[in-house]
């Protein structure tokens, strides 16, 4: 979803977050990694999203350790050179891929894992607005075989995601309000899906017979899909949000002034 008009808080993030997710989904989701049974965001996808940010990875201080190799990756603003993330990489002596690696290479791999670690450290959000099924766990860092070859004892033993309760989405939104900036300007918000696709809310809630806002209030009451954390996507929270002010302000244009 787009957000047609926004404050300077949490809409402006999440407006930008969805921009960057479609200019690189291509990108990421073509150069991605599959391993054991899951893909894996490679350094390339992991660039293209900092890039679509204006900023710019990379590694320095690559130093020989006792059992391996180190290094430290930022994340910085490509404007005024502002370190937004860091992270470090590391590529140990006692993993068997790179055990007889030339020492080049040894090295390489580590700005590689240090790139890509500071880049999720930052953008791992938008990895799951591009494909929720994309793991975050950077491409580099996973061994031959994936993560998936665990006993399959400890994999039933791992609890299941909560279902999120009605009660909890109250707060998630009420704590979304609170963090949005005062505004004159009425909020709205153009639909991505559906028959109204290419419409905004408040298009839609002017659609004749009250039709419109019939279909809103549909839209409204239906259960909210859960992101990868088990909590709802926050645009989906917004966009009820909104639609409830749509529908108070026509409450109050309905009552009747005594």
């Amino acid at each position: 979803m787009e957000l047609a008009t926004t404050t300077n808080g949490v809409s402006n993030h999440i407006r930008q977050a969805t921009d960057v997710a479609g200019a690189c989904r291509e990108i990421v989701k073509q150069t991605c990694q599959r391993i054991g049974q899951k893909d894996y965001v490679r350094v390339e996808g992991w660039q293209a999203i900092a890039v679509a940010h204006g900023c710019v990875a990379s590694a320095r201080d690559v130093e020989r350790l006792e059992d391996g190799y180190r290094c430290i990756g930022e994340v910085k603003r490509m404007d005024n050179g502002q370190v937004i993330s860091s992270a470090e990489g590391f590529l140990g002596d006692d993993e068997p891929m790179w055990a007889t690696r030339p020492t080049y290479a040894k090295r390489a791999m580590c700005q590689t894992r240090a790139i890509s670690r500071a880049c999720r450290s930052a953008f791992a959000h938008i990895v799951v607005l591009i494909d929720r099924n994309l793991s975050t766990t950077p491409a580099e860092e996973v061994p031959h075989g994936g993560f998936d070859n665990e006993p399959l004892n400890t994999i039933k033993n791992e609890p299941a995601p909560a279902k999120i309760t009605q009660a909890e989405v109250a707060e998630i939104t009420a704590q979304l309000v609170s963090e949005q900036s005062p505004t004159t300007e009425k909020r709205d918000m153009v639909l991505k899906f559906g028959k109204h696709k290419g419409s905004s809310l408040r298009e839609i809630a002017k659609f004749p017979s009250g039709k419109g806002l019939d279909y809103l209030d549909w839209l409204a009451k239906q259960e909210l899909k859960p992101a990868a954390d088990g909590k709802p996507y926050t645009n989906d929270l917004i966009r009820n949000q909104i639609i409830a002010e749509i529908l108070a302000e026509e409450d109050k244009k309905d009552a009747i002034p005594f």
